[in-house]
């Protein structure tokens, strides 16, 4: 390895050259730090638990009013968690929530394109004519959801 000192223009650089072989191995070597380092960082994000939401913030991420909010928690469409008297949503329940209500977008089973229509058009309305999120457990672009 041989190095130079460049005093060009106020700037100090070193130029370092090395042989193909060895900057090879370098960069091997560093690519496998960085997956251990990505590998480690996932371990946390999973380990991490669930961030509690108010009810402003998950009815904004929905993208429905709180009263909408308020009418799936009756309909027990949503879980949350209730502490000193004020609701609480899981980050993965608002996952979960939107996730059932992704239309598919490669589906090739009559039930998946039945499953999609079904997002889509709303499906069957509750009696007293309002709409509700149309998602169940069972459901997978939340564009067919309606609220």
């Amino acid at each position: 390895m041989f190095m130079k000192i460049n005093k060009n223009k106020g700037l100090n650089m070193k130029v370092i050259t090395m042989e193909s072989s060895a900057f090879r191995s370098l960069t091997e070597q560093i690519a496998e730090i960085a997956a251990h380092v990505r590998a480690a960082s996932g371990d946390k994000k999973a380990a991490s638990p669930d961030r509690l939401l108010t009810t402003r913030e998950a009815a904004h991420l929905l993208n429905v009013s709180t009263r909408t909010l308020q009418r799936m928690r009756s309909e027990q469409r949503i879980g949350y968690v209730v502490l000193r008297g004020k609701c609480r949503y899981r980050q993965s329940e608002i996952d979960r929530l939107l996730e059932a209500c992704a239309v598919n977008e490669d589906a090739a089973t009559p039930q998946e394109l039945k499953r999609n229509h079904t997002l889509r058009t709303g499906g069957n309305q509750k009696e007293g004519g309002h709409r509700s999120w149309n998602c169940s457990h069972e459901t997978t672009s939340r564009a067919g959801c309606r609220s």
